[in-house]
């Protein structure tokens, strides 16, 4: 009688690879589960940090409303050590710190100053063209400002431009025609670098009405741009005024400081409506800067004209 061959070993060994295979499925199965369940786990706390930072940062704009409304109800001109010249010192949060300041901006020049009824304001033009001498800027960069403001498509020459040198570049775009939005959009006027907006940003600002400088707030810098022929020593002698700060310009202008500087006294003001709040929230080493221009208007009623993520919370 025949025996038949023992193929039991054989079939074992099929059987274990067959084991080991689906393991290996399962696991490769199991480990992108965990991984997504993770992912999505991470996703979600980054959401919920993202939404308690901007929370927070309502929260700074209502602190920075109160204390401008404050500041109204308690004076009639604004100036240094105001109530709202006094920040809000970094704070413990959950998970975190936050910290904020206000900076009144009227003691600065409105870039939008420089056209009036769609023409340029020859006291204003002057006037950033000294600040841009005293920065070490280029004061023909005036020329292509003004065409990137005015709504006609004729370029100052030499140094303007319009849409036809812009729509050159890559990628092309046009002129805005029309007044500046924010400072940053300097950046897209044909000329101007980043170094030249980092030299300006502490002395400009804008806004979208004509607005006269406060002489109480404005640096010694910008105090020199108001007329020809004021030195250095001299701006540093009206930015200390003996009067200051004042409650009225002709005060201001009568000053011994002031004596034979010419200004229209129509452009100057000791009150301030345009402000900016700077705060950060950090929650878990992320942070989130953010910058919001307030209005404060005759009442003392307080608005948020612009806010700005200045550097993300997440990506």
């Amino acid at each position: 009688m025949m025996s038949v061959p023992h193929k039991l070993p054989k079939q074992q060994g099929i059987a274990l690879i067959t084991v080991l295979l689906v393991l290996a499925v399962v696991t490769v199965v199991l480990v992108s589960m965990s991984s997504s369940r993770q992912f999505d786990i991470r996703r979600t706390q980054n959401q919920l940090r993202s939404n308690q930072a901007w929370e927070y940062l309502h929260a700074m704009e209502a602190w920075a409303k109160g204390r401008l409304q404050e500041d109204f109800d308690k004076n009639k001109f604004d100036a240094a050590k105001d109530v709202w010249d006094k920040p809000l010192k970094p704070k413990s949060i959950p998970g975190g710190t936050l910290e904020a300041n206000i900076t009144e901006l009227q003691g600065r020049i409105n870039l939008n100053n420089l056209l009036v009824e769609g023409k340029p304001s020859e006291q204003d033009v002057q006037r950033l063209k000294r600040l841009f001498v005293y920065l070490d800027i280029k004061p023909e960069l005036i020329e292509p400002i003004l065409d990137w403001m005015d709504e006609d498509q004729e370029i100052r020459y030499p140094e303007g431009a319009e849409d036809e040198t812009y729509t050159a570049l890559l990628p092309p775009y046009r002129s805005a025609n029309r007044i500046f939005a924010d400072v940053n959009e300097l950046l897209k006027v044909q000329g101007v670098t980043v170094k030249d907006v980092h030299k300006l940003q502490n002395y400009i600002y804008v806004a979208k009405d004509y607005e006269q400088l406060n002489i109480n707030t404005a640096s010694a810098v910008v105090l020199r741009c108001l007329a020809d022929d004021i030195s250095k020593d001299k701006a540093e002698s009206i930015y200390r005024a003996n009067g200051k700060p004042f409650d009225k310009v002709d005060e201001f202008l009568k000053d011994e400081a002031m004596a034979g500087i010419e200004v229209n006294k129509d452009t100057l003001g000791v009150t301030s409506k345009h402000f900016l709040v700077s705060g950060k929230v950090e929650m878990d080493n992320n942070a989130l800067v953010f910058q919001s221009q307030l209005y404060r208007d005759k009442e003392g009623k307080v608005s948020i004209i612009t806010r700005s993520r200045r550097s993300p919370f997440y990506e």
